[in-house]
């Protein structure tokens, strides 16, 4: 899932900003069934490949973890 979140970096694309942007998580569950946050994608990246219609929020992440099972692990702030 794509959660709107701080980045610093693009892991998309390889850009590094020089102070934190608004862009998204990409978080996904593994083994032990903890969601967290495997890479960073940044503004010109969602903006360009159209992805701003499914970006979500930290609370609507927590409830889709909720419903289908396991905990949410993502401590990052989000503007």
């Amino acid at each position: 899932m794509l959660v709107k979140g701080v980045v610093k970096e693009c892991d998309f694309n390889g850009t590094r900003y020089d102070s934190a942007v608004q862009g998204a998580w990409v978080v996904a569950q593994g083994a032990t069934e903890r969601w967290c946050t495997v890479m960073y994608m940044g503004p010109e990246y969602i903006r360009d490949y159209g992805l701003e219609h499914e970006l979500i929020t930290v609370e609507q992440a927590q409830r889709e973890v909720e419903r289908t099972g396991g905990w949410l692990d993502i401590g990052e702030v989000v503007l």
